[in-house]
């Protein structure tokens, strides 16, 4: 509740003395003069005259006792209001959770709450004697009276800031609070006060937590580092298992040439052991010899394409370019359709669409090539009755699709999740266990498609989408 009461002061006391003094000049003016119009006994107005200075005595008593009173009464509730005042900010500055403090422009300390005492560890009378310089460690003091003067004074509050304090003890700890300004009557600079928050519980878990913070830092740069090494070790075991993949691939051309050689050297050293017969019969004539030459010639060019064929198969793809990928699957059956022959293998290919695509056309025949070669073991292991291949080229979604599928009777269902896994193999210590791992490899990380299998009535059926 608040209550409105003028302060008496000085000037109320002045008032009551200037309101007696007119009254009694104005009643003994005026008194005399009437008594002197009407009475001429200068005995009788001296009688009246005594009886009206009792009356003025007694008006002029209750006249004053009626503005004493007033001003008393004024005096007691201004007084009362003060009291309670007080009592509102002493019971206010106790309850509060912070510290309070208020000091004069000089810095002196003038009031105080009992969280301000306890905080800094002095006696009750003791902080009268000091300033807040005092309880201030010399480092802040220019700081601090930098902010008065530039923001406190002129505009009557600070901005929250930090600073330290200084216990009685000799230990400094941190503090936050914010100054206000309080201006006497004819406005000048009177008293500062200020809100103050102990904050080294604050300081500590921001430390700790700047601590963690660094520490965290800390292990993400190792863990960058421990990833970079893994991603440095798996390209490096990467390819190795691309080396390994190729030199797996590498013998199992060289069986692949083996068959392709074969007959053109049988039908060479035939021709040749034909020679000394022919010569020993007389029948080594030009035409003879002529026919020879160019038969071996012929034989001998069918050899060296073979191994055209081969080096421009190992030939690693150094960016990716648009290639037919009937082309490519034609490639791969062209380098082990003797090795099919020579199995009696059949080999069917059905294009219903060829499609160009981006990408590395050696490693897609590779690709191709691993699926083939091991439809090839399998029907070898199984001693499959008519072995066969299909491969179907369409486009679907505008993406290529290559279906190839055997009649070898499938891949067993516990194992035909596993066959794309590194170093898995179903060929005991003759398999490397890594060529449709790096199947997969070429065609979802190198290619951006997909590669997969699944048993059909026959056997197995795997298809390369790019």
């Amino acid at each position: 509740m608040n209550i409105n009461i003028k302060k008496p002061d000085r000037y109320t006391v002045l008032k009551i003395i200037g309101v007696y003094a007119i009254f009694s000049c104005l009643w003994i003016y005026l008194s005399d003069t009437a008594l002197g119009s009407v009475i001429s006994d200068p005995a009788l107005i001296t009688r009246i005259s005594v009886y009206k200075g009792f009356l003025f005595v007694i008006i002029t008593s209750v006249l004053l006792y009626q503005l004493s009173s007033r001003y008393l009464l004024e005096s007691r509730q201004l007084k009362e209001v003060i009291k309670n005042k007080d009592q509102l900010f002493n019971l206010l500055s106790e309850s509060i959770m912070d510290a309070y403090v208020s000091v004069d422009m000089t810095g002196k300390i003038l009031q105080y709450n009992e969280i301000y005492r306890s905080m800094l560890g002095y006696e009750a009378e003791e902080l009268y004697s000091k300033t807040y310089t005092d309880l201030t460690p010399e480092k802040w003091h220019s700081k601090e009276r930098k902010i008065v003067e530039e923001q406190v004074i002129p505009r009557g509050y600070s901005e929250i800031y930090e600073k330290e304090y200084v216990r009685k003890d000799g230990t400094v700890f941190p503090i936050e609070l914010r100054t206000q300004l309080v201006r006497d009557d004819e406005g000048k600079p009177s008293i500062m006060w200020a809100i103050i928050r102990d904050i080294t519980e604050r300081k500590q878990v921001q430390d700790e937590l700047a601590f963690k913070t660094q520490q965290l830092e800390e292990v993400n740069q190792s863990l960058e580092k421990r990833v970079e090494e893994a991603i440095l070790e798996i390209r490096q075991r990467d390819q190795a298992l691309l080396l390994q993949n190729r030199l797996a691939a590498m013998g199992e051309m060289l069986s692949n040439i083996a068959h392709q050689w074969r007959q053109p050297l049988n039908s060479l050293s035939l021709h040749t052991q034909l020679l000394p017969s022919e010569f020993k019969h007389g029948g080594l004539s030009k035409e003879y010899i002529d026919k020879y030459v160019d038969d071996a010639m012929l034989i001998i060019e069918h050899l060296s394409s073979t191994i055209d064929d081969f080096s421009f198969f190992f030939r690693p793809d150094k960016e990716k370019v648009a290639f037919s990928v009937q082309h490519s699957v034609a490639r791969a059956i062209k380098l082990i359709k003797a090795s099919y022959d020579y199995n009696n293998i059949e080999i069917v290919m059905n294009c219903i669409d060829d499609h160009i695509i981006q990408g590395y056309p050696n490693e897609y025949s590779q690709v191709i090539l691993n699926i083939l070669s091991n439809a090839k073991d399998a029907f070898l292991t199984r001693k499959t009755v008519n072995p066969k291949v299909i491969i179907t080229m369409k486009v679907e979604d505008g993406r290529s699709v290559v279906t190839i599928s055997d009649n070898a009777g499938g891949i067993p269902d516990e194992i035909i999740n596993k066959v794309f896994e590194p170093l898995f193999t179903t060929k005991g210590p003759q398999g490397s266990g890594i060529g449709l791992f790096m199947s997969k490899y070429i065609i979802e990380r190198n290619m951006n498609g997909l590669i997969n299998v699944r048993n059909n009535e026959v056997g197995a059926e795997f298809w390369v989408k790019v």
